[in-house]
């Protein structure tokens, strides 16, 4: 699987001809050695991340560059079949989204947090350096499109253990990466009836539970006391297709 190399800031994975998948800043696909996640100073307003990215490491990074407000001393890992996953979770900035619109109120965010209305929603330049950053690499080959489909996967789990473990559906800037070896043809699926889809929602789970579990002493803080918190509000207009 990978190697590992960890500092306070951050995080290098390593396996030479890995095909990455990202939905990071430098997002899309990669063949690359490496992926990295970098601990970002408190107050971070840059929005040059390439050029960021590439002094913290020293030249412009070959693989996917997450970023996030959480020291890389709270990451934890899970390995299970095929796969392995490592994530850093911070709740700083988190999403809630209200199961339907009456639930989730009017319009109006500038409400108590008490209530559940928690503040304006974030510009969409904004960077808030909470973040749930996850990285999963299969030792199994993937298409292209079962790559999108793991990553489609670990979402779904990083979402489903969220809202189980501390209500919100992700922060406003969370990030994922998945990888798998680049060589020879791989599997089209990724889903969760595939061996390497319940490996990733398995690993995803544990990971993502340990790495709350880190940052918060085992006790992630209510989401809507959030000072940078955002509610999904709005109605859509539905149709038959």
């Amino acid at each position: 699987m990978f190697e590992y190399e960890r500092t306070d800031e951050r995080l290098t994975l390593r396996r030479p001809g890995t095909r990455w998948l990202s939905n990071g800043f430098d997002g899309g696909y990669a063949t690359a050695p490496t992926a990295h996640n970098l601990t970002v100073p408190e107050g971070f307003e840059r929005t040059d991340l390439a050029a960021y990215a590439a002094e913290r490491l020293g030249s412009p990074p070959e693989g996917p560059t997450l970023l996030t407000g959480v020291r890389q001393t709270d990451a934890r890992g899970a390995r299970y079949g095929p796969v392995e996953a490592v994530v850093t979770a911070g709740l700083s900035n988190p999403a809630m989204l209200p199961a339907s619109a009456v639930s989730g109120g009017s319009d109006d965010r500038t409400g108590d947090a008490a209530s559940g209305e928690c503040g304006d929603a974030l510009p969409d330049d904004a960077f808030r350096p909470g973040t749930v950053n996850v990285l999963v690499g299969s030792s199994e080959p993937l298409s292209e499109g079962g790559l999108a489909g793991l990553l489609a996967t670990v979402v779904e789990a990083k979402t489903a253990t969220l809202v189980g473990l501390a209500g919100p559906t992700g922060t406003t800037s969370d990030a994922v990466a998945v990888g798998c070896p680049s060589a020879g043809a791989g599997a089209a699926f990724a889903g969760s009836a595939t061996a390497v889809g319940n490996a990733a929602r398995v690993c995803v789970r544990d990971a993502l539970a340990a790495a709350l579990a880190a940052r918060y002493d085992g006790d992630p803080p209510d989401p809507r006391g959030a000072e940078h918190a955002t509610v999904t509000s709005g109605e859509a207009t539905l149709f038959t297709p």
